[in-house]
């Protein structure tokens, strides 16, 4: 700061530490996310709403993720009426719109994965949100393989290759 001085107005003369940079989304070129999302379905809280009565809230377990309206015909059918049985229950959520002025994204249920806290409904959201194939391998993938089990490796490439166990 400069007591005596004239006052700097042109950015390009202040140091880079005292700049505070600024940015403006205007376009997304490539989409990154899988647009899938795990997590819970619960109804709206305002019972008396018009969306009340059309769509539920699915809440991502991945706080990045926004919260997604999701209509009611994509939920079990028996939601509406004992949504207490779904509150522990892993869904997959697929985004499909997220309007500007809308607080909440826009979805459909893909799948219901199974109970929250279990390895096998946790495992595979996850490797669902990351777009991760995780199928069977195709016939022709594992004919490829040793047929003769259990298979071990020759003395001869044993001695060529370096031991790490």
């Amino acid at each position: 700061k400069q007591e005596d001085g004239p006052k700097v107005n042109d950015p390009r003369l202040v140091p880079d530490e005292f700049l505070q940079r600024t940015a403006k989304v205007v376009y997304i070129l490539e989409k990154k996310h899988s647009r899938a999302a795990t997590g819970f379905i619960k109804l709206l809280a305002d019972r008396n709403s018009e969306l009340f009565k059309r769509c539920a809230m699915f809440s991502p377990v991945d706080h990045r993720v926004p919260r997604v309206y999701v209509s009611l015909a994509d939920c079990p059918p028996d939601f509406v009426t004992t949504p207490e049985n779904y509150s522990n229950t892993l869904f997959i959520c697929h985004i499909v719109d997220w309007k500007e002025d809308s607080n909440f994204a826009t979805g459909q249920l893909a799948k219901s994965l199974g109970q929250a806290g279990e390895i096998e409904p946790e495992t595979e959201g996850i490797l669902t949100e990351y777009g991760v194939d995780f199928s069977d391998f195709p016939p022709e993938a594992l004919e490829c393989l040793p047929q003769s089990l259990p298979w071990v490796i020759s003395p001869g490439e044993l001695a060529k290759r370096r031991d790490l166990r």
